[in-house]
């Protein structure tokens, strides 16, 4: 069975949602893992609203990339994951790719996080299964 994928949020030019979605089932196939998510929900947001998220969640007084919210897995919802435009927009410019490819990195980076891993507290093994899957979905 096919997730449910829920995008909201800020329009990304040249990246439709339905495109989006693919993406992410692709992403959560790559992945892989023992359970199966019947949803997952992703929104675009700007710069204000992502402060206020992580000033309310994460007590940091700035902006951030994505943050993502892991779900209930036993009732299947993999979480939300919110991307900030703004910020995905600085970093696209820095790396000197596209928005489109940028708002990808951040997708599947929050969708690992959903599934458990977290770079801040691991020892690597988030950053080489990212880059792993990167190759999986045509990102590397």
């Amino acid at each position: 069975m096919k997730p449910t994928v829920d995008i909201s949020g800020l329009s990304i030019r040249r990246l439709s949602r339905r495109d989006l979605a693919f993406f992410v089932i692709l992403c959560l196939r790559a992945i892989g893992g023992k359970r199966r998510f019947r949803e997952v929900s992703i929104a675009f947001v700007d710069d204000v609203e992502m402060t206020r998220l992580n000033r309310r969640f994460r007590h940091k007084q700035r902006t951030t990339d994505v943050l993502t919210f892991p779900g209930d897995h036993e009732e299947g919802s993999l979480g939300d994951i919110v991307i900030s435009i703004d910020q995905a927009g600085r970093q696209a410019r820095e790396e000197r790719h596209s928005l489109s490819t940028e708002v990808r990195y951040l997708i599947l980076h929050g969708l690992i996080h959903a599934h458990g891993y977290d770079h801040e507290t691991d020892c690597g093994e988030m950053n080489d299964f990212e880059m792993k899957v990167r190759k999986r979905v045509g990102l590397a």
